[in-house]
């Protein structure tokens, strides 16, 4: 018996450990497991004290990532209609380069800038484009609601630099065309126009600034005796059209809705808007509790767009060997509008839209300008606060028309104020600058200039610095990327 119990002993404990082993290969059984549905696991519980609350500030965070490109052109629209005398079909006209007063999203300081706003509830208007002349030309675009370019004008446009009528349609309009126009079909009726007047060689800003006053803007229905177009000179008038990012972000989202067709893209979000009082026919009014909330939401919103910028710039570098990013990233088709066959993207939408305005409607080689930041210095840090910079320009930049520097405060993408009123230097003000022997330009971008060297100077006050490169008229150097431009160095 005793050796029989004990080979039983060694039967049951060979059997005994071949049971541990074939357990040992069995996946673990959880609560989750066994949980019949239904309902969450046994033990958890409703992570915050008020749901309603939590709703209101996802869904303004959501909804700020969701509207940037709406969002940024009702700002810049509300900003220029709140202008001495300027309303719908109204030119504001620069006549002269924007100064620092002057807050729009990464704006440009070499060339006088045209704006005009309509609203097409009212029913088809008339742009009237001057053909290229000896003295300037025309560039930028048509852009609807939610800045999607609708049409470019001069060279680049359907005009193709020899002017013309373009007719700015609005949704659903079902009239015939008449003849002798270009016929531009808008999806929204809120329209905004910015062109810059581009002088030719030998001409100057005032050549610039009479050849945007042959611009005509009207409504279709005057065509036949149109009253002489309205012209405001915005050189001497402080203008605000930066973003809002507290509650006033989504009050003018609330305003995009309430006038503009929803697109199938965008019926999901309308009715979750539905849900925090941002909805069409009705008030937006939360109570303070939903204020506050949705405006933490806001507030962390503009910190993760912030975050996923300098992820894009990052990306995105130009040359390998170099720290300067190419900042417009178009999505799949080559535009900017993040919308293919799966999905809306937009996280990409708004990382893209954050800090700039106004792109073409297709990127390609013949893009009339191109930009690029400076992700870091020549040691690969950060550019910081309170540090002066240099940025060497060479000579052989490859710009048919000009090539600039331009300086924005890095936290709302606007110029910076400072007691020089200058936010940026380029071609047209090398004779004003110190060129090198070689025939390059030092840039220097800090709070405080070098010693004999404030004509090259771009003031910073105690801003974080956001710099472009800007080209107008990129040549074939610059595409086959045979040119490089120097890394930013940290002077001290």
């Amino acid at each position: 018996m005793t050796t029989r119990f004990a080979v039983l002993r060694l039967a049951g404990v060979t059997l005994i450990l071949g049971c541990l082993v074939a357990l040992s290969l069995e996946p673990a059984v959880t609560a989750q497991d066994k949980s019949p549905g239904g309902q969450p696991l046994p033990g958890t519980k409703q992570s915050v004290a008020d749901l309603e609350e939590q709703v209101a500030y996802h869904r303004a965070f959501e909804a700020v990532v969701w509207a940037m490109p709406a969002s940024a052109m009702q700002r810049f629209r509300q900003g220029v209609l709140a202008l001495p005398g300027v309303e719908d079909n109204v030119i504001l006209a620069y006549s002269d380069t924007l100064r620092t007063k002057h807050k729009a999203i990464t704006a440009n300081t070499a060339t006088p800038y045209i704006a005009a706003v309509t609203d097409l509830r009212k029913g088809p208007v008339v742009l009237e484009v001057p053909a290229v002349s000896e003295k300037a030309s025309l560039y930028g675009q048509v852009v609807n609601a939610w800045e999607a370019t609708i049409a470019g004008v001069g060279p680049v446009g359907a005009d193709k630099g020899k002017g013309g009528k373009y007719l700015l349609i609005p949704p659903g309009y079902k009239e015939k065309i008449p003849d002798g126009y270009f016929p531009i079909r808008s999806s929204t009726y809120r329209i905004v126009l910015v062109f810059r007047s581009i002088p030719a060689k030998g001409a100057t800003a005032a050549d610039a600034y009479a050849y945007t006053k042959t611009l005509k803007m009207y409504p279709l229905a005057e065509s036949a005796n149109p009253k002489p177009t309205k012209f405001v000179d915005g050189l001497p008038i402080p203008v605000y059209t930066l973003p809002y990012y507290d509650i006033r972000a989504l009050q003018d989202i609330h305003d995009i809705i309430s006038v503009e067709p929803v697109d199938a893209r965008d019926k999901v979000m309308i009715g979750m808007l539905a849900t925090i009082g941002i909805e069409k026919g009705k008030p937006f009014n939360p109570s303070p509790k939903m204020k506050a909330a949705m405006e933490r939401g806001v507030v962390d919103a503009y910190h993760y767009i912030q975050k996923l910028t300098r992820d894009l710039h990052e990306k995105n570098l130009w040359w390998p060997d170099r720290k300067w990013a190419f900042v417009m990233v178009p999505d799949e088709k080559r535009g900017f509008e993040f919308v293919n066959d799966r999905a809306v993207e937009v996280d990409k939408r708004a990382a893209c839209w954050f800090f700039y305005t106004f792109y073409p409607a297709v990127l390609d080689e013949t893009a009339g300008t191109v930009y690029l930041a400076p992700i870091a210095d020549t040691d690969g840090k950060p550019l910081e606060a309170g540090s002066l910079y240099r940025i060497r320009v060479p000579k052989d930049t490859p710009a048919k028309q000009f090539w600039s520097i331009t300086v924005y405060d890095n936290a709302n993408w606007g110029f910076i104020e400072n007691p020089q009123d200058r936010s940026g230097l380029g071609t047209f003000d090398k004779d004003k600058m110190k060129v090198n022997d070689d025939g390059s330009v030092d840039i220097y971008v800090g709070p405080k200039a070098p010693e004999g060297l404030e004509s090259n100077w771009i003031p910073t006050m105690d801003k974080k610095p956001y710099i472009w490169l800007r080209l107008y008229g990129p040549d074939e150097p610059f595409w086959k990327k045979t040119w490089k431009m120097p890394d930013v160095e940290l002077v001290k």
